[in-house]
């Protein structure tokens, strides 16, 4: 039996419209997808904003530190300061690293 012209233009149709239904999910599914990149990136960017400050902060530290040492006489310190001094100077590298590798 034949399939009438009607019956094949009614085929056809289901067949648009069942790709249509398809194609519109898939769109749904991406604009959400990107509604969670965007939030996302934002994200990122308020992370890598406040890492910025961090590492500003701590490069301002090390400066400080710097200037505090430039006018001292090392050989003046005794043992304990001298190993408090690298102490400090030994976290605040860590601290730098860290900073830098995240």
């Amino acid at each position: 039996m034949e399939m009438t012209k009607y019956e094949t233009l009614i085929n056809d149709l289901n067949t648009l419209e069942s790709r249509i239904t398809i194609l519109k999910s898939q769109y749904d599914d991406t604009v959400e997808r990107n509604k969670e990149l965007e939030v996302a990136l934002e994200k990122a960017k308020q992370d890598n904003t406040a890492l910025y400050q961090k590492l500003a902060s701590l490069d301002e530290e090390l400066n400080e530190l710097k200037s505090k040492t430039e006018g001292m006489n090392f050989g003046s310190l005794n043992l304990e300061e001298r190993e408090s001094l690298k102490g400090r100077l030994q976290k605040l590298i860590s601290r730098i690293d860290y900073h830098l590798s995240s």
